[in-house]
């Protein structure tokens, strides 16, 4: 009997543990977002163009399939989608979409998490017809189908874990949290899902202020476009990012000293640092910050098909 209660206790013990693992597992690096690294995914359809099948003269359906697979939600018109390459500025390529150019339909909704997992929401842009007119000498000639995608983004960051110090030497009772200058205080999924991230947030503590150092990249596979959408983007205007901090803030942009303005990203990365002014007599304590970064973002798709002689 003595045995029994014995292994019966061991069990319980091991559940218990087990237990409070799984709850500290649960809440550990939770933030308030779904995450990612992904803005717009662009495709053209598998049969819209075809990779064959295709003759000198005759037209064939050029339509782009776009799936928001981050947190930002593109209103209806906001999204410029643009044909380039050969559909635009080859000779030998006729195209019916009006100015080789057109926007999103209808609105594209942001990536959400439904009862069977993340929900993705897609649209397919039909782009026109197009027709290559050229002269072809052998059996076929490869035609590059390109088009460009351009689109307003944000990536939100929240922080709960922001903690502002004690300016007083002399405190009671406990410190709610302690300032490491080396370490990351970003958890998983705090930056919405989206191609511009923040990667890491350092906090050092001064006399009477904090200062914040955030690490920005550029994590997806196209192009940060500071100014608006267009086909042909000034390289000036490539890699601006505009950051927006809580208002008791200052950092330094191009611009100047602001709680908002532009970060430039060299080669893909960017690093912001800002100042808060504390004046906190009391304990230590945490408090959510907010970031917001603004930019456009283009993207561009290819695709090699065949037009074979009439």
């Amino acid at each position: 009997m003595k045995k029994r209660y014995g292994i019966l206790m061991v069990l319980v013990a091991i559940l218990m543990v087990s237990g409070q693992s799984c709850e500290s597992n649960e809440s550990k690096g939770d933030g308030v977002f779904l995450g990612g690294k992904e803005g717009l995914f662009i495709d053209f359809l598998d049969d819209a163009p075809s990779l064959g099948g295709n003759y000198k003269g005759e037209e064939f359906p050029i339509d782009l399939e776009l799936i928001n697979k981050g947190e930002t939600v593109i209103a209806q018109g906001a999204a410029h989608i643009y044909l380039t390459g050969a559909l635009y500025g080859s000779a030998a390529v006729r195209t019916t979409l009006a100015g080789q150019q057109t926007t999103n339909d209808v609105l594209i909704s942001a990536i959400e998490e439904g009862e069977g997992g993340v929900v993705e929401d897609s649209i397919v842009m039909p782009l026109g017809t197009a027709s290559y007119e050229g002269e072809i000498l052998g059996d076929s000639v490869p035609l590059d189908v390109r088009a460009s995608v351009c689109y307003p983004y944000q990536t939100k960051v929240q922080i709960d874990n922001f903690c502002i110090p004690s300016t007083t030497r002399r405190t009671t009772g406990t410190q709610e949290c302690d300032i490491d200058g080396t370490q990351n205080i970003l958890e998983s999924n705090a930056n919405s899902g989206a191609p511009v991230y923040v990667s890491s947030i350092r906090e050092k503590e001064g006399s009477d202020f904090v200062r914040v150092t955030l690490d920005i990249n550029n994590v997806g596979s196209g192009e940060v476009v500071g100014a608006a959408c267009a086909r042909d983007i000034q390289r000036s205007n490539l890699n601006e990012v505009t950051v927006t901090m809580p208002t008791n803030f200052e950092c330094t942009f191009k611009a100047g000293t602001s709680y908002r303005g532009i970060v430039e990203l060299r080669g893909g990365h960017g690093v912001l640092r800002c100042k808060r002014a504390v004046n906190n007599p009391g304990n230590s304590f945490k408090e959510s910050l907010g970031i917001t970064l603004s930019y456009n973002y283009m993207q561009e798709v290819s695709k090699t098909i065949t037009i074979n002689k009439a």
